[in-house]
């Protein structure tokens, strides 16, 4: 059954909710219900068959229970060590050096950029480990969640990530329905200079870092207190008490996904190489042991230093937990709209309704902008790529220009990324929101400026690539009105006070 526009009405319903609700678990719950209810065509017996399906759906994907399980995890590690008064020694070793907003900012980027094997690993970490020395710096959490959440898609562009390997499966078997028989490796490589919006994403938020303008809103610290734990005093506490645990999780987690991913491909008879080794490893499992054993090093540091008891470590943990829930209700409802929207055929009605206007020059630059509007409607931005990326390839064919394959490789790949950016119920937005301790709602009003102006700029890439073929000059000219248009527009924030 073709619906049409009314393909649109769970995303439609979703963003409603959230803006008057502020509330992301509940808008993706009325997302899916509304999407149910179309999809039983307004019969409430098939509606509420479709609404209880959904759920189903919903809470028993293995995949999605596992990613909740780590953020939960990852939450109670990040309690205990508030708990324990790390983080204030943190602060205080980091203060000596990191004295100004400017080096707090450009340091968390920095941080953010070492952190580029997991997006959600990413946001966790540096927004929890950064936050409290830029707020003593006068930067607000606002800014602060807009640069971790822009640098932690670096994943998106490295072959040593847990993306890499699903970009380059998605690419290569979107090739082999067209008859281009390549590898992963080979696909993921051929797209990577074309990855224009990643790319200024990237750059402007070094630029926001070192200058500490942004557009448009202006969020202050006023609205903030340092609570959670951020205001633990414990003369026991170390910085190792910190550093101990969270570099053990990511030392571990790389070199078992090393490990285990080399091992996996040895017994398949499948060739080593970096993409392969990443794909074929148990990314989240490894995640998830990972900080099992952070947690196990934690707990075991603090009561052997004696810096707080075991009786407060299980509440810290189980606050962690509590902290999380919400998170966790996020990423959950958002496979039941994920669902909905593909059963709906969201993703094949904005995809036909700019069929017509297509051609080799603006195709490009089209499927960008569809694959963004894609992660808007679905809230999830690899649903996206496996959308659009078989559409754009044969829509490539089609078009006898087999030379843009690369370009629609990238322009579906950071048209779903930027597509996260401007949604509150996305996973790494929500996930960002809880690092740093802000409402998913507010993080997105006030980075959305940042936003538009790179998702423009980036568009503007592709339209100019269609155009003079020569992609280094597309993004050359396009990085230059980027900036021009942060010299110009961009304003400091008002001096914020620390309650």
């Amino acid at each position: 059954m073709d619906f049409g526009i009314l393909s649109l009405i769970p995303a439609a319903v979703t963003i409603l909710v959230a803006l008057l609700t502020h509330r992301v678990a509940l808008s993706l719950f009325t997302g899916v219900i509304a999407g149910a209810f179309v999809y039983a065509g307004y019969q409430l017996p098939d509606f509420a068959e479709n609404s209880y399906h959904y759920m189903v759906v919903s809470f028993t994907d293995i995949e999605r229970l596992k990613i909740v399980l780590f953020v939960m995890l990852i939450g109670g590690l990040l309690e205990i060590i508030a708990g324990s008064g790390a983080y204030n020694k943190f602060a205080e070793r980091l203060s000596r050096r990191l004295n100004s907003g400017r080096r707090a900012r450009v340091s968390t980027w920095g941080l953010s950029m070492c952190l580029f094997f997991d997006d959600y690993a990413n946001v966790l970490i540096s927004g929890a480990s950064m936050r409290k020395i830029n707020m003593k710096n006068n930067v607000t959490p606002a800014q602060l969640a807009y640069i971790v959440d822009v640098v932690a898609i670096m994943a998106s562009i490295m072959i040593v990530s847990t993306w890499a390997s699903y970009e380059g499966s998605v690419m290569a078997e979107a090739g082999s329905n067209i008859g281009m028989n390549k590898s992963i490796t080979h696909f993921f490589l051929e797209s990577l200079p074309y990855h224009f919006y990643t790319y200024m994403a990237i750059i402007l938020a070094f630029v926001v870092a070192f200058t500490g303008k942004w557009f448009g809103y202006k969020a202050d610290n006023k609205k903030y207190k340092l609570v959670d734990g951020d205001d633990v005093n414990n003369n026991k506490a170390q910085v190792k008490h910190l550093l101990a645990p969270v570099l053990s999780l990511l030392g571990f987690a790389i070199l078992a996904l090393f490990v285990s991913g080399i091992y996996i491909l040895l017994q398949k008879g499948q060739p080593i190489n970096l993409i392969n080794i990443l794909g074929s490893a148990p990314s989240v499992d490894i995640l998830i042991l990972s900080t099992l054993l952070a947690i196990g090093l934690s707990v075991y540091l603090l009561i052997k230093d004696k810096v707080i008891g075991l009786k407060t470590i299980g509440k810290r943990f189980l606050k962690g937990l509590k902290d999380m829930a919400g998170v966790s209700l996020v990423i959950i409802f958002a496979r039941g709209l994920s669902a909905v929207s593909t059963d709906l055929g969201t993703g094949v009605f904005i995809t036909d309704a700019i069929s017509d206007y297509i051609s080799p020059a603006l195709l490009p630059f089209l499927i960008f902008v569809v694959s963004m509007l894609i992660t808007v409607a679905t809230g999830f931005s690899w649903s996206s790529m496996a959308i659009v990326m078989p559409i754009g390839f044969q829509l490539a064919m089609g078009l006898e220009a087999p030379d843009l394959i690369p370009v629609i490789s990238a322009a579906v790949i950071t048209g779903a990324v930027s597509g996260e950016h401007v949604i509150p119920f996305s996973e790494k937005a929500v996930m960002t929101s809880a690092a740093c301790k802000i409402t998913p709602v507010y993080h997105i009003k006030t980075q959305i400026f940042q936003t538009l102006a790179v998702f423009i700029s980036a568009g503007l890439a592709f339209y100019l690539l269609g155009i003079m073929s020569s992609g280094f000059l597309a993004f050359i000219i396009s990085l230059g009105f980027l900036l021009i248009l942060h010299l110009v527009f961009a304003r400091s924030n008002k001096k914020a006070v620390i309650e």
